[in-house]
C-alpha cells in the first residue's frame, strides 16, 4: 500500500474563470477587513421615488401653464377671487406633493450614498475627500452651494465604485466620469438661474404677498420664464434619474450583491 503513487494534482482551472483583480467577494471582507453594506434596494426604492418626483414636476409645469389665463381673467375681473383661489390651490396641492418627495428622496440619498461611500472604504479607496460621514452633511446642506458640492461628491463616488480598479489601487481617482453628472449639474444651474430671473415676489412657484392681485400680475407677466425654469429643473432630475441607475449598476458589480 505504502507503495502507491500520490494522488494526482488538481488541474488548473480553466482560462477566464477567475475572478477579476478587484473583485471580493459580497459579504466577505474587503481590503481594510470591514463589510460590505447592501445597497441595491435603496438604489430601487430611490428610482421609484426619482420617477415619481420627475411625475409630479411635469404635472407642476401643466398646472402653472394653465394659470396663466385664469390670471388674467381675475386681472380683467373675468374671474373672482374664490374662483382664483381654487385654481392657485391645485397648484400648491401639486407643489406640497413636489415636496413630500423631495424629503422622502434626501433621506433614502443620505443612507444610500453612506453606504457607498462605507464600501469604497472597504475596498482601500484611499484618500477620500468624501468620507461617508461627510456624504450625509453634503446630501443634506449641499443646496446651499447650489449642488456643486453634491456635484464633486458624486463625482468620487461614481469613480470609486468602478469595478475594472482593484481594491487598493491608488489610481482609482483618474478613473472617468459619466457626462451624465455634467449636464445634470448644469441644467441645475440653468433652472436655478432662470428661477431667479422669474422675479422676487414669486419664486419658486410660491405666493410671497397676501394679495390675490399681485399675485395674479406675476403669474401673468412671468409664466415662461417660470415654467422655463421648471423644465430644466425637470431635465435635471431626469439626467440623475438615470445617473443613479447607472451608478448603483456599477457599484453592485463592484460589491458582487445579489
Amino acid at each position: 500500500m505504502s507503495d502507491l503513487p500520490p494522488p494526482p494534482a488538481p488541474p488548473p482551472p480553466p482560462f477566464g474563470l477567475t475572478p477579476p483583480p478587484g473583485y471580493v467577494a459580497y459579504g466577505g471582507t474587503g481590503l481594510t477587513g470591514g463589510q460590505f453594506r447592501r445597497t441595491k434596494a435603496l438604489a430601487t426604492w430611490l428610482v421609484v421615488l426619482l420617477s415619481i418626483s420627475l411625475l409630479v414636476q411635469v404635472a407642476l409645469i401643466l398646472v402653472q401653464l394653465t394659470l396663466k389665463d385664469a390670471a388674467k381673467d381675475f386681472i380683467e375681473d373675468n374671474l373672482t377671487a374664490a374662483q382664483f383661489d381654487d385654481k392657485i390651490a391645485v397648484f400648491l396641492l401639486v407643489a406640497l406633493l413636489a415636496s413630500i418627495a423631495s424629503i422622502a428622496q434626501i433621506v433614502l440619498l443620505v443612507i444610500w450614498t453612506f453606504r457607498l461611500a462605507k464600501n469604497n472604504q472597504v475596498l482601500g479607496r484611499q484618500p477620500q475627500s468624501f468620507s461617508p460621514g461627510a456624504t450625509i452633511a453634503v446630501n443634506i446642506l449641499g443646496g446651499c452651494t447650489l449642488g456643486i458640492l453634491n456635484y464633486f461628491m458624486w463625482r468620487e463616488v461614481w469613480s470609486a465604485s468602478d469595478p475594472a480598479t482593484a481594491a487598493g489601487d491608488p489610481s482609482w481617482k483618474q478613473r472617468a466620469v459619466t457626462p451624465l453628472l455634467t449636464a445634470y449639474l448644469a441644467l441645475s444651474l440653468a433652472g436655478i438661474a432662470a428661477g431667479i430671473a422669474g422675479g422676487a415676489r414669486q419664486f419658486g412657484g410660491f405666493r410671497t404677498s397676501n394679495k390675490p392681485s399681485d399675485l395674479a400680475k406675476d403669474i401673468a407677466d412671468q409664466i415662461a420664464v417660470l415654467s422655463l425654469s421648471g423644465i430644466l429643473a425637470a431635465a435635471a432630475s431626469a439626467a440623475f434619474l438615470v445617473f443613479v441607475r447607472q451608478l448603483s449598476a456599477r457599484h453592485v458589480a463592484l460589491t458582487g450583491e445579489v
